[in-house]
């Protein structure tokens, strides 16, 4: 479902590059509107489909708390820089990449969910793995 999101939120972030310049802005808006709506649609996935990458990630206590913690700092990044354009800048066209900010932002926010629940799964039973399946 998040693919045709991802593939509209590539084809917006690129079009000013390829194409016309005069709407880079809002295309970079639009960009991450649709990126945010492909993360929130990724974070409702199947959490219970093991990889091997995942059970090296999610498995080790210290590379899930990592994980984590870039997540939320990268939250708190996005958040504080669209708030921050929002009350103090005084172009109106960096304003327009607001609402873009936070849909991105409430995106990584459901990601964060999504990850927080992978890494309990992996956590509370590490000897169930359909890892080596894959």
């Amino acid at each position: 479902m998040q693919y045709p999101f991802l593939a509209l939120a590539l084809y917006y972030c690129y079009k000013p590059l390829i194409f016309e310049k005069d709407t880079m802005i809002s295309d970079f808006n639009n960009g991450l509107l649709f990126l945010g709506i492909a993360l929130s649609f990724s974070s409702l996935a199947d959490i219970r489909k093991r990889t091997k990458i995942g059970d090296k990630i999610y498995g080790n206590p210290k590379f899930a708390k990592r994980w984590i913690w870039y997540i939320c700092i990268l939250i708190v990044f996005i958040f504080g820089l669209a708030i921050f354009l929002h009350f103090f800048s005084e172009s109106e066209e960096l304003k327009g990449l607001v609402v873009g900010m936070f849909i991105l932002g409430i995106g990584v926010v459901g990601l964060l969910r999504m990850n927080l629940e992978m890494i309990k799964s992996y956590q509370e039973n590490p000897k169930k793995t359909n890892a080596n399946k894959v």
